[in-house]
């Protein structure tokens, strides 16, 4: 099994999903992207030349360290994966292949360090991480106590100076089943890099297995494209386009005046809770194909319904969401491990009261404005818009609206043995809050999931339980008549 084996396969899944007309479409804008594609082929990024020593953050690292200051504990920038081993797992061999992939790639075994104030990144030459294991065949419950052991360790602070800030804990519940947990702080990784390094698991533990060598180091670390990407911001283009952000954001009330049941402390805790639920295949296939309808996607239909609940809750027109951008615009940056994830924000006035499908339209337009720019790095846009004194209460840091296709939790075979994800890697229950109000979709397939993730330091649970409500009740009257009036009574 190779790195991206699992990408490709949910890839060819969806492909062969698709209907005769979505095909069509999906050929024909390739075929319109496929010139332009050739013609602006980006040159590929260098290895660093610098020598050992302090290096740059990227914008995302320096975004998470900056967090992480603020709520040193780390649970909120945990990112926790946990999946089943069963069949006849050789522990030596699970430990040598984790020592394969921390030598592999440098990112899992950097620390991060501070001067006059200014962060850098220290790459290590030793592993600074073994694979912890338990034998918990003789627990009384194995079960409550495995539970016990991975909230844990999802729960333990970080030291970034210090490290390590990559975990590995197996535990053995029977004799062919083992829990096999690993954590990251944020500033190490994303969505993206945890499938991977899931993969690239896979691929050095079957190595190992077979006698053969450890796959060769890629051509570029995460240090490099942090080293480029610092060179790269000071050119004229990445100006004209902060500038272009900034004029999109200019002008935004101070603050989203959300029905919060307390007052905003004074410094937020982090504290956070979530409701959920689902939305069944008719109302799902209605989405779809309104989506199809207008050339947009779901995640703009989910959202446009979301600033329509904004708007009625809110008393407000001007409404902007930020959404999550994946940041491997480059094609050398598709299969390398770190931290990449940037933030867009999407702004919308909906002082018309625009008919849905109108709305739709703007948020449309709108989203591929941003997308356009989704390189800015999203730190610098809210220090240029707010002058650096952004709050949490600014607008661009209230609300976020997070999309994602549901595959993490299908189990691999390999080397003998089943491997399944106990949960997905982003699932958002029991999440702390980084938003006031984040809303996290998850494509099931012919369903889909939805969670409101709220600040517990504002909501209590029945609010959230109320704007979940009304969110649901709200998508099912637009997507039923989507020329209907999107006003501020409307449920």
């Amino acid at each position: 099994m190779t790195a991206d084996t699992p990408r490709r396969t949910a890839l060819a899944q969806r492909l062969a999903g698709l209907s005769p007309a979505q095909r069509a479409e999906l050929e024909r804008r390739l075929a319109d992207r496929a010139p332009t594609a050739a013609r602006g082929r980006p040159a590929r990024i260098p290895p660093r030349t610098t020598g050992a020593g302090p290096l740059p953050l990227s914008w995302s690292q320096e975004h998470m360290w900056h967090r992480h200051r603020a709520d040193p504990s780390g649970a909120a920038y945990s990112v926790p994966l946990k999946v089943r081993l069963e069949g006849d797992l050789r522990v030596d061999v699970l430990r040598a292949a984790f020592r394969d992939l921390i030598a592999r790639h440098e990112i899992l075994r950097t620390t991060f360090g501070e001067s006059g104030g200014v962060p850098y990144q220290l790459v290590h030459d030793a592993p600074g991480a073994e694979v912890e294991h338990a034998d918990l065949r003789d627990a009384e419950d194995a079960e409550a106590e495995v539970a016990a052991r991975l909230a844990e360790e999802a729960a333990r602070p970080y030291d970034l100076a210090e490290g390590p800030l990559f975990r590995a804990v197996l535990l053995r519940t029977a004799d062919d089943v083992h829990v096999l947990s690993l954590v990251l702080h944020h500033i190490l990784t994303d969505e993206q890099s945890t499938g991977l390094l899931l993969a690239q698991f896979v691929e050095a533990y079957d190595r190992r297995l077979h006698g053969l060598p450890a796959a060769a180091a890629p051509r570029l670390q995460y240090a490099d494209y942090a080293v480029w990407q610092r060179a790269g911001q000071g050119d004229g283009a990445a100006a004209e386009r902060l500038r272009r952000c900034v004029r999109r954001l200019s002008g935004m009330p101070a603050e989203l005046s959300l029905p919060a049941d307390r007052p905003r402390p004074p410094r937020p805790t982090g504290r956070g809770g979530a409701v959920g639920a689902g939305i069944g295949p008719d109302l799902w296939h209605r989405l779809r194909a309104l989506a199809r309808q207008e050339r947009a996607t779901e995640v703009m239909v989910l959202l446009a319904v979301f600033q329509t609940l904004l708007r009625q809750v809110s008393g407000q027109h001007d409404i902007t969401v930020s959404l999550p951008e994946a940041g491997r615009g480059h094609p050398d940056l598709e299969d390398m491990l770190g931290c990449f994830f940037n933030t867009v924000a999407v702004r919308c006035d909906l002082s018309d009261t625009p008919g849905f499908r109108t709305l739709l339209g703007q948020v449309r337009a709108r989203c591929l404005e941003a997308y356009d720019d989704r390189d800015v790095p999203f730190a610098k846009v809210v220090e240029a818009v707010t002058d650096g004194r952004a709050e949490h209460r600014h607008p661009l840091l209230q609300t976020m609206l997070i999309f994602e296709r549901e595959g993490a939790g299908r189990p691999v075979e390999f080397a003998g043995l089943r491997m399944t994800p106990l949960q997905a890697p982003t699932g958002h229950r029991g999440a702390r809050a980084k938003r006031d109000l984040t809303l996290a979709a998850v494509d099931q397939g012919d369903t889909a999931r939805v969670d409101l993730v709220y600040d517990a330091d504002l909501f209590d649970p029945a609010t959230a339980q109320g704007l979940l409500d009304s969110y649901l009740a709200l998508l099912s009257s637009l997507l039923a008549d989507p020329d209907a009036l999107t006003g501020p009574g409307r449920r």
